[in-house]
């Protein structure tokens, strides 16, 4: 029986220094599982999911945008399935107009097609 091994990228942004903005691609065809981010206060923030495609950016698309208000949690999974290519990114964003709070986001995808 074949194992799947699901890929994670994490990354961490104290707001009251700076905004939260991180790209991260896997190095092979993905699927897209979740993106998760946790902070460490309530934040009244903004947070955008966006498929960052390998062919320039008049092919990028919002997958996501939400605007927190006062809460932790933020969980974005997309419906149906949403493919990556290898070299296409995700790119996370969470602006820092509160400058309160530090954000945690974890990244889970699922290797996608033949991989090389």
């Amino acid at each position: 029986m074949e194992k799947v091994q699901y890929l994670r990228a994490t990354t961490s942004q104290n707001l009251a220094s700076a905004a939260l903005s991180y790209t991260t691609s896997f190095g092979c065809n993905f699927r897209l599982c979740q993106v998760l981010l946790k902070a460490s206060t309530n934040i009244t923030e903004t947070i955008t999911v966006v498929f960052d495609s390998k062919e320039g950016s008049n092919y990028d698309v919002v997958l996501d945008s939400t605007s927190l208000t006062a809460a932790q949690n933020y969980v974005f999974r997309p419906t149906g399935q949403c493919i990556f290519m290898d070299g296409d990114e995700v790119k996370v964003t969470c602006t820092n107009a509160n400058l309160t709070g530090t954000v945690y986001v974890t990244i889970i995808a699922e290797p996608f097609g033949k991989q090389p």
